[in-house]
């Protein structure tokens, strides 16, 4: 190992990609539909190096990350956020370069946020319901202007039926952890997927998959894909396992 000549190498790439036009990533909906029609789950691989419960893993930069798990991946999910989870919309620029969907994931809150995922080549943007207090219309909007795919996530069943009855064309990320307390539980996720799983959206499982053995639960559910960050950040290997799950 040379720590300079690996700075170096990721540095150069950084420079190269921020003066760079991106161009869009592919449609994340076509993507899982894709896959679906094979037989299997989608697997969304998510870059996140720290979460509000700890660091998680900081020495596995982006690139190596994506170029690790995108043999496997049907898609990518980014967080941007700084604080929190020390995002950053560079992150998208590298994943970019493996030509796979993107989903912006951050708290957006306005339309500025929209056009930062738009710039910098992502296809989907995350949009948290509870966040908005269900008043998602506006962004849904903002998202579908530029030419991008909404996905709504929601943490509790009332929230999951309100969405598939109003936005039954888009993507519902179900996620096992609750937005207040931030507890995680696999089994109140598939409570909410029993709710919406037949009326025609592409549901996301989100959260609480730590290996087959839960993706294999959730599809027998019916999910349409899987959205795995802090267990493929911490053993990229792990997408080999999880790219052929099989649809319930």
């Amino acid at each position: 190992m040379d720590f300079l000549n690996d700075v170096k190498k990721l540095t150069e790439l950084r420079v190269k990609l921020m003066g760079k036009q991106v161009s869009r990533a592919p449609s994340l909906i076509k993507a899982i539909e894709g896959r679906n029609s094979e037989g299997y789950v989608g697997l969304i691989a998510e870059y996140k190096r720290v979460s509000p419960s700890g660091v998680i893993r900081l020495d596995l930069d982006a690139y190596n990350y994506f170029n690790q798990v995108s043999p496997y991946a049907t898609g990518f999910s980014v967080l941007t956020e700084p604080f929190f989870f020390a995002g950053n919309t560079l992150f998208i620029r590298i994943a970019s370069i493996f030509n796979k969907p993107i989903l912006y994931k951050d708290f957006v809150i306005h339309e500025y946020q929209v056009e930062e995922a738009f710039n910098n080549g992502a296809s989907a943007v995350l949009v948290i319901y509870r966040l908005l207090n269900g008043n998602i219309g506006w962004l849904i909007d903002a998202v579908r202007r530029r030419g991008l795919e909404p996905l709504i996530e929601v943490d509790n069943i009332n929230d999951a039926i309100n969405v598939a009855k109003d936005y039954p064309e888009f993507m519902i990320g179900v996620n096992s952890r609750d937005l207040g307390d931030l507890t995680v539980s696999l089994e109140r996720s598939i409570g909410i997927i029993r709710a919406i799983r037949g009326k025609g959206v592409l549901i996301i499982a989100e959260s609480g998959v730590k290996g087959r053995g839960e993706a294999e639960a959730l599809a027998r559910e019916g999910v349409n894909a899987i959205l795995v960050g802090t267990a493929l950040m911490r053993n990229p290997a792990l997408a080999r396992e999880l790219h052929d799950v099989k649809l319930g």
